[in-house]
């Protein structure tokens, strides 16, 4: 049995097709799946999400954290994997929705395999919200919280 034949061009470039995208946007929809990050022969990182206008890098649409979102600081996932908000070796939540934080203060984790990373306040406020359930799988700059900045 023959193989399929690829079409001219490289892998990265045939999936960046506006064609091929839908259809793989369309196969994520059937299978229940959000989305999908590919990485490219350049090392760019290209996000496929399923669904009409839908995009989950934008905080609007993430219907539970609810904030002047011209003013709050979005708190991104520095790696994918699956969201903490109590770190492994801890019984207790970093910090919770309402609470005054600092600049460079832990706030939650993304575990992938044995690896933890934290999610790090850039700028003294308030934690206004977190949009992610525990557990949950979120992609690279993806906005987990969102920090309503200090006076």
């Amino acid at each position: 049995m023959k193989g399929r034949k690829r079409k001219g061009g490289s892998i990265a470039e045939q999936i960046l097709d506006p064609a091929i995208l839908e259809k793989v946007a369309l196969w994520l929809d059937d299978a229940g799946v959000n989305s999908v990050e590919i990485e490219t022969e350049d090392g760019r990182l290209v996000r496929i999400v399923a669904g009409a206008g839908v995009s989950t890098d934008d905080v609007a649409s993430n219907p539970d954290i609810s904030v002047a979102r011209n003013r709050a600081k979005p708190v991104k996932a520095p790696i994918a994997g699956h969201f903490l908000p109590v770190h492994p070796a801890r019984d207790r939540e970093e910090a919770t929705v309402g609470a005054a934080v600092v600049a460079d203060e832990i706030i939650g984790f993304v575990k992938i395999g044995p690896l933890v990373m934290p999610l790090r306040v850039e700028e003294a406020g308030r934690l206004e919200g977190c949009g992610i359930e525990p557990g949950a799988l979120v992609g690279y700059g993806d906005t987990v919280f969102l920090i309503e900045p200090a006076q």
